[in-house]
């Protein structure tokens, strides 16, 4: 599955993000204020067991039951999931309408991602997806008609692989999405550049995606390493999280964050990821 560059899906890395914000809003900010070390898949992984937690025993509301019609109609159910469940709906502002639901199944991530990889194309549907690691993922297609973007975005931990399935109409996110805050550190050249700011108790999350094109993994990363130092920021080793991707952990008084570069096969095009974490009062 790779990279699509048509504009609805620019914002497809983000949408991962979005689908997983329910999460989010449950998190300690501690490690934002202090420096903690834990990743940002471990941080990820470590708000969905509160998710699911929270949600077992709770019976469905009528806003629930609607979350769910605007997400679990466009997929069949998964054969060894468990029961869904309404995450969120609506947050990204009245004219971006977005609805997530979530379900939980012991299958890998990849598993999950092939088997509605091949539902879709039975369909005759464009099929459009990425692999961030062998933990995470998403796979989905976009409705001209509607210009929505619908998607299943995976995230396995702790023996279990929890699936996010989200439906968004993105035309005017995408007009507002391509201007990146001030003060968050991006590579030089990117380009397609989409980002999302969302404001959590103490602290604010910004995601930021797009690609350098024309590059090769290693160039962009010793660019991208040189410009943070010059910023002031303190630069972790890169590690491996994949083939052809690479981890860079970012960090200043009140910010922490994480990126990922990514060069697919046979590409010329190096894809970023950034999630910055912002604690209240952070310069």
């Amino acid at each position: 599955m790779q990279w699509a560059t048509h504009p609805a899906f620019r914002t497809a890395a983000v949408l991962v993000s979005v689908a997983v914000a329910g999460t989010l809003l449950g998190m300690g900010w501690e490690e934002v204020r202090y420096g903690g070390t834990r990743t940002e898949l471990e941080r990820a992984e470590a708000a969905v067991d509160a998710v699911a937690e929270e949600a077992r025993g709770l019976e469905r509301t009528k806003h629930d039951e609607a979350v769910l019609a605007r997400t679990l109609s466009y997929f069949p159910p998964y054969p060894n999931g468990g029961r869904p469940e309404a995450l969120a709906a609506d947050y990204l502002g009245p004219d971006t309408p977005i609805a997530v639901a979530w379900f939980a199944t012991k299958d890998s991530s990849d598993q999950v991602l092939q088997h509605y990889r091949k539902f879709l194309l039975d369909q005759g549907l464009p099929v459009v997806g990425m692999r961030f690691n062998d933990n995470a993922g998403y796979v989905g297609y976009w409705v001209p008609k509607d210009d929505e973007v619908r998607l299943m975005s995976t995230l396995h931990q702790g023996g279990e692989t929890m699936v996010f399935v989200s439906s968004a109409r993105m035309a005017r996110y995408l007009e507002r999405a391509g201007r990146v805050p001030d003060g968050v550190p991006v590579p030089q050249g990117l380009k397609d550049a989409a980002s999302l700011s969302l404001r959590m108790e103490g602290a604010t999350n910004v995601t930021v995606t797009g690609r350098v094109p024309d590059t090769t993994l290693p160039d962009v990363e010793q660019g991208y390493r040189e410009f943070l130092r010059t910023q002031g920021w303190n630069v972790s080793e890169g590690r491996p999280a994949g083939f052809q991707t690479t981890e860079i952990t970012l960090t200043r008084t009140g910010l922490r964050g994480q990126a990922t570069l990514r060069q697919p096969a046979a590409q010329r095009d190096v894809e970023f990821h950034l999630s910055l974490m912002r604690a209240q009062g952070a310069p």
